[in-house]
């Protein structure tokens, strides 16, 4: 007769444990969660500095092949033009 008149929250005391138990679940699985998106950033970050490097060396290449020497033929000729000559008596 005591099983017919007990209450929900007398009910609720039988539930501690498993609620305890998916308290830990719940805890590992938002640490593995954390992991995995820092671990991603980091993946992410990498792969922007690496395609980065990549382009700038293709740009780099392209303009010491193609461009560097006339570039440099054109500063040098502007620079000389402004030089000042000292003769020397």
């Amino acid at each position: 007769m005591t099983l017919a008149r007990m209450n929900i929250s007398d009910y609720l005391q039988f539930l501690e444990p498993i609620q305890e138990q998916l308290n830990k679940v719940y805890s590992i699985a938002s640490l593995g969660l954390t992991v995995l998106i820092c671990l991603w950033l980091f993946n992410f970050i990498v792969g922007l500095i690496q395609r980065t490097y990549s382009v700038g060396k293709a740009i780099g290449g392209v303009y010491r092949n193609y461009f560097h020497k006339y570039l440099r033929q054109a500063i040098l000729g502007v620079l000389n033009t402004f030089k000042k000559t000292t003769n020397p008596i």
